[in-house]
C-alpha cells in the first residue's frame, strides 16, 4: 500500500483543537481570578496570551504564507481569503486586549475571553465548513508536500 498524500490540513485541524481546549481553559482561569487561585489564574491567562501569540501566530503564518497564496488564484475563494485575513488581525487585537487585562476585575477579563472565543468559533467554522473542503480538491500532492515543508521550518524542524 503506498503511503498516505502529505495533508497539512490534518495538522491546521489539530491546530484548531488545541486552540478549542485552551479557550475553554482560558474561560476557567477568567472564572477564578475571583477565587482563592487568582495568582494561579492570572499566571494561566498570562501563559496563555503567550501562547497565542507564538502557536496561534505560527498557525496563522501557515495559513497566510502557505496555504491562502496557493488559493488567491481560485477567484471564487478571495472573498473568503480576504475575510479570514482581516479576522486574523481581530485575533491579534484580541490577544492584546488578553494582555493588558491584568490587573482588571474577573468580569472583565472573562468579558476578553468570551470575544476571544466567540471570534474563533466563528473562524474556525469559516475554515472547517467552507475553506479547508474548497481547498482540499485545488492542491496536489506536490502543493501539500511543500506547505508541510513550510509549516515544519516556521517550527524549527
Amino acid at each position: 500500500m503506498p503511503p498516505e498524500s502529505p495533508d497539512p490540513f490534518e495538522q491546521l485541524l489539530r491546530s484548531h483543537r488545541r486552540l478549542e481546549e485552551r479557550l475553554e481553559d482560558l474561560r476557567r482561569a477568567a472564572a477564578d481570578l475571583d477565587g482563592p487561585n487568582h495568582v494561579e489564574a492570572r499566571a494561566y491567562i498570562d501563559d496563555s496570551v503567550r501562547w497565542l501569540e507564538r502557536s496561534v501566530g505560527r498557525h496563522e503564518l501557515d495559513e497566510e504564507q502557505s496555504l491562502f497564496p496557493r488559493l488567491r488564484a481560485h477567484v471564487g475563494l478571495v472573498g473568503l481569503l480576504d475575510k479570514l485575513e482581516r479576522e486574523h488581525r481581530e485575533h491579534e487585537r484580541l490577544h492584546q486586549a488578553l494582555r493588558d487585562s491584568a490587573g482588571k476585575p474577573a468580569a472583565e477579563v472573562s468579558a476578553v475571553v468570551r470575544e476571544l472565543a466567540a471570534a474563533y468559533r466563528v473562524h474556525i467554522d469559516d475554515e472547517e465548513r467552507e475553506l479547508f473542503p474548497a481547498a482540499r480538491p485545488l492542491l496536489d500532492e506536490a502543493a501539500r508536500a511543500a506547505m508541510l515543508a513550510e509549516m515544519d521550518a516556521r517550527r524549527g524542524r
